[in-house]
C-alpha cells in the first residue's frame, strides 16, 4: 500500500514538473526567485531555451533579428501569429508573450480584437503592449476581458524608426515621477507583468519594491525581479551589428557559424564533401 501510494506521488511530481508555467507561479517568484527570460521566434530555439527559462518571449524584435527591418514598426500582426505558434508548440514548460505589433492596439475595439487573433491562433499566455501612458484605459479594457497583459514601459521601442537615438529614462524628477506613476496605473490596470526598459538602476528599484507584481528589466539594472534578453544579441549572433551597453553577450555564435561555412564551402571546393560515408551507396 504504502508503495502504491509513493509510486502516485512521484508520478503526481513528474505531471506537475511537466506543466507550463502560469502566470501566477511567475508572480509567486517575486521577492523570493529572480525570473529569467528570453526571447524566441523559431522552434529550435524555443526548444533549448524552454529547458531553463521561466518565460518565454515571442517579441517583435524578430523585425530586425529575422526580417532585416530597420525598426519593429512594419512587424505584421500575421507574422506574430505563425511564430508565436512555432513557439508555443515547440515549448512545454516556460509562461509564454507575445508582443502585440506597432499600431495593433490603437484603440479598445481594435486591440481585444487583436489580442484575441494573437492568443486564439498563436496559443501563447499573454500579450505585451508598450505604453507611455496614453493607452492605460485599453489595457484596462484588455483585462477586464479576460486577457493577460504584460506592459512595457521607460524606452518603448516600437515608437523608434532610429534605434540609435534610444536612450535611458529615468533621469531627472519629472520624468521619474511620470514613469513611476503609469507603473502604479498599469497594476491598478491589473498588468501580469511589467518590463522595465532603460529605466535608471534607482528608479527601477523603486518600482520593484513599491509593485506588488513582477518587474523584469532590460537595460534596468539587477534591482527588477527578473531579466529579459534578445536571444540573438545574447548568443552575439549579428557580428555587424553594435549591441546596446545592458547586453552581455555569452558566445560569438556569427564568428563561429563563419568559420564553420567557410571550412564546408573548402571541402566541397577540394571534393572532401560529401565523402562514402555522406552517400546513399
Amino acid at each position: 500500500m504504502a508503495k502504491e501510494l509513493l509510486k502516485t506521488i512521484n508520478v503526481s511530481k513528474i505531471i506537475k514538473s511537466m506543466q507550463r508555467r502560469s502566470v501566477k507561479s511567475i508572480q509567486s517568484q517575486k521577492n523570493k526567485k529572480k525570473i529569467t527570460c528570453l526571447t524566441a521566434s523559431t522552434s529550435s530555439i524555443a526548444k533549448i531555451i524552454d529547458q531553463y527559462v521561466d518565460i518565454i518571449l515571442v517579441g517583435d524584435s524578430l523585425g530586425t533579428v529575422i526580417y532585416g527591418m530597420q525598426n519593429t514598426q512594419s512587424v505584421t500582426l500575421e507574422m506574430m501569429k505563425v511564430h508565436g505558434r512555432a513557439v508555443f508548440q515547440s515549448s512545454k514548460k516556460a509562461f509564454t508573450i507575445i508582443d502585440m505589433p506597432y499600431g495593433t492596439y490603437k484603440n479598445k475595439q481594435q486591440a481585444l480584437i487583436n489580442a484575441r487573433k494573437l492568443l486564439n491562433y498563436s496559443k501563447c499566455q499573454s500579450v505585451k503592449l508598450e505604453s507611455d501612458g496614453s493607452n492605460v484605459h485599453i489595457i484596462r479594457h484588455l483585462t477586464n476581458n479576460k486577457i493577460k497583459v504584460v506592459s512595457h514601459i521607460g524606452v518603448t521601442p516600437q515608437k523608434y524608426k532610429d534605434f540609435n537615438k534610444i536612450r535611458s529614462v529615468g533621469k531627472n524628477i519629472d520624468e521619474k515621477e511620470k514613469i513611476f506613476k503609469l507603473a502604479k496605473k498599469l497594476e491598478k490596470a491589473n498588468s501580469a507583468l511589467i518590463v522595465l526598459e532603460c529605466i535608471k538602476a534607482s528608479l527601477a528599484k523603486k518600482i520593484t519594491t513599491d509593485l506588488s507584481i513582477p518587474t523584469i528589466g532590460i537595460g534596468s539594472s539587477i534591482n527588477c525581479d527578473g531579466q529579459v534578453l534578445v536571444i540573438n544579441d545574447m548568443l552575439n549572433t549579428d557580428i555587424t551589428f553594435k549591441k546596446p551597453r545592458f547586453v552581455k553577450s555569452y558566445t560569438k555564435l556569427g564568428s563561429i557559424i563563419e568559420k564553420s561555412v567557410k571550412k564546408y564551402c573548402v571541402d566541397v571546393i577540394n571534393k572532401k564533401f560529401p565523402l562514402k560515408k555522406h552517400t546513399y551507396l
